[in-house]
């Protein structure tokens, strides 16, 4: 997974647990788009979008999620520990003679590590939560929502160009719900 599907991975896995109603505008927020560049502590790790990545919090709100973003070990290491797993169940259903116990250890094994990658990310995230003042916290409701519209619009987009290129008309928007009603 990419450093951007995780960070969306998190929001979307922190939502349902932080659905508060969204905060008024903090004079102290920074207006949305305002940051440009990047951060000295992200040291080019997202390539400039670290302080656009909440908006609407605080600078110290903002460090507080990306170290939590960024806890719990080398991505890589883990990535590929998954990527073995994986390749050991493929390597036993290629096998000839098919052996459902090597399968299944493999499956198993697959998901444990991503398990335990999930509930140590998930950890970091509940207690980056609670180092949050409730502005941050509602600041990140309100940023986790509009990055999971501005995620479902470019689904949508794709889904149309694929259902034209196929000669399809394109679907009908969706009904607008809490989300996306703004």
């Amino acid at each position: 997974m990419t450093p951007k599907l995780l960070v969306l991975a998190a929001l979307l896995a922190a939502a349902p647990a932080l659905a508060q109603p969204a905060p008024p505008p903090s004079p102290a927020a920074p207006a949305a788009g305002q940051y440009g560049g990047g951060h000295a502590g992200m040291a080019g790790r997202h390539h400039g979008r670290g302080d656009r990545m909440f908006p609407s919090m605080s600078e110290a709100g903002r460090a507080t999620m990306r170290e939590a973003m960024m806890a719990g070990g080398d991505r890589r290491a883990e990535r590929a520990k998954i990527e073995a797993a994986r390749e050991k169940m493929l390597a036993a259903l290629d096998a000839d003679r098919f052996d459902a116990g090597a399968v299944k250890r493999a499956m198993d094994e697959e998901r444990a590590l991503a398990e335990a990658t999930k509930q140590d990310r998930q950890a970091a995230m509940l207690a980056a939560f609670g180092k949050l003042s409730v502005a941050d916290r509602k600041a990140f409701v309100a940023d986790s929502r509009a990055v999971k519209t501005r995620m479902q619009q470019r689904m949508q987009g794709w889904r149309d160009r694929m259902q034209e290129r196929r000669g399809a008309p394109p679907a009908p928007p969706a009904p607008p719900t809490m989300d996306n009603a703004f």
